[in-house]
């Protein structure tokens, strides 16, 4: 007897509750979102959204702060602070609250902060690809060497690091 299918927990069965697109992989999401999915079944949001969601609020608050500087004419505005990255001295309003918090010679300014975002997105996507293609050489290497255990270790190796980026799991060694 056999135990029945649940496709609700296949790899690309994610869909995406505001953007309203079917069939993602778990990488499309943050581990916090599918757990949370996962646990009590809380609508998905994928990081696309997300970032879209936060680029709109951030325009909102800047220009709702534009407006509130504009009738307090400047209080905050003349405050200069030097980001801790780029050096650059610039007014608190290129701050955000939790930067400016940090004081002096350890804040950073927003556009600092995001590309240090970027940047650390771009390596851990790095980090993973060239996970990925060592675990392929060792499959190539396996395979030349005909050593059907190494071939097996390094096929499981390299399928569970693959699942990793559809279903958003780690493996568990």
């Amino acid at each position: 007897m056999s135990t029945p299918v649940v496709t609700s927990k296949w790899a690309g069965s994610f869909d995406c509750d505001f953007c309203k697109r079917k069939r993602l992989v778990g990488s499309a999401f943050s581990n916090k979102a599918l757990d949370k999915y996962r646990k009590n079944g809380n609508p998905l949001k994928c990081k696309q959204c997300v970032a879209e969601l936060e680029a709109k609020e951030r325009a909102v608050a800047a220009a709702k702060k534009t407006n509130s500087n504009q009738d307090k004419e400047g209080s905050d505005e003349t405050k200069l602070c030097t980001c801790a990255s780029c050096k650059k001295s610039l007014s608190s309003s290129h701050y955000n609250r939790n930067q400016l918090a940090k004081g002096e010679g350890k804040s950073r300014c927003r556009s600092c902060v995001e590309k240090a975002i970027a940047n650390e997105a771009k390596q851990t996507k790095d980090a993973k690809e060239a996970k990925i293609e060592n675990a392929k050489e060792r499959v190539r290497l396996a395979e030349q060497k005909g050593n059907f255990a190494e071939l097996v270790k390094a096929e499981a190796e390299l399928s569970a690091l693959e699942a990793e980026i559809v279903t958003g799991l780690k493996p568990k060694i």
